[in-house]
């Protein structure tokens, strides 16, 4: 779908020399002399590259038009992770370079959203939190302030976190999928 380059929006995915490119960043410049243009900063959905690329405002640009469905996650076979479709049962496997960092938060029989383009996947979408096991707390030290100081725990899918001195081993915590921080202790 062609739309006008004044109607570029962050989040937007853009096809630019037929590759998908998301916007994560644009601001419109109107300069004392020349043509008002967008200018913008991309990143390549499946390469992961920055792209820089100023519109002018006149310029018409290709929006591409994505598909998500609602996929059950079943396991990783060495060469990728498969996924199933809930409605058609229809499995697919997304390769490791798609999925990224992706793969830690994955959970078995846990449902994600898959995005498509023309059939073909292109990206999933995380929860922005997910709840996870602390596998490996070192043990508290007393010390005599009170500031709250943070520590390095290890999670059940292998990763670490800086979490405050009260998580133990055992505790379910909350963790932001997009900065990889702790948020919170799970109440049980």
């Amino acid at each position: 779908m062609q739309i006008n380059a004044t109607q570029i929006r962050e989040g937007m995915i853009l096809v630019i020399d037929e590759e998908l490119y998301k916007v994560n960043y644009t601001i419109h410049r109107t300069p004392g002399k020349g043509n008002a243009c967008m200018q913008t900063k991309l990143k390549n959905i499946v390469s992961g590259r920055n792209l820089e690329k100023r519109f002018l405002s006149s310029e018409r640009v290709e929006k591409a038009v994505l598909d998500t469905r609602k996929m059950q996650y079943l396991y990783s076979d060495g060469e990728g992770y498969v996924f199933m479709d809930n409605e058609t049962f229809d499995q697919i496997t997304l390769s490791q370079e798609l999925m990224g960092e992706s793969n830690k938060y994955l959970k078995e029989s846990d449902n994600y959203s898959v995005t498509f383009y023309e059939d073909g996947p292109v990206g999933i979408e995380l929860p922005k939190t997910i709840e996870i096991k602390v596998t490996v707390a070192p043990p508290e030290v007393k010390k005599a302030t009170a500031s709250a100081s943070l520590r390095p725990v290890e999670l059940e899918n292998g990763m670490t976190v800086n979490a405050p001195t009260f998580i133990k081993e055992g505790d379910m915590i909350k963790i932001n999928t997009e900065t990889n921080e702790y948020l919170e202790r799970v109440k049980s």
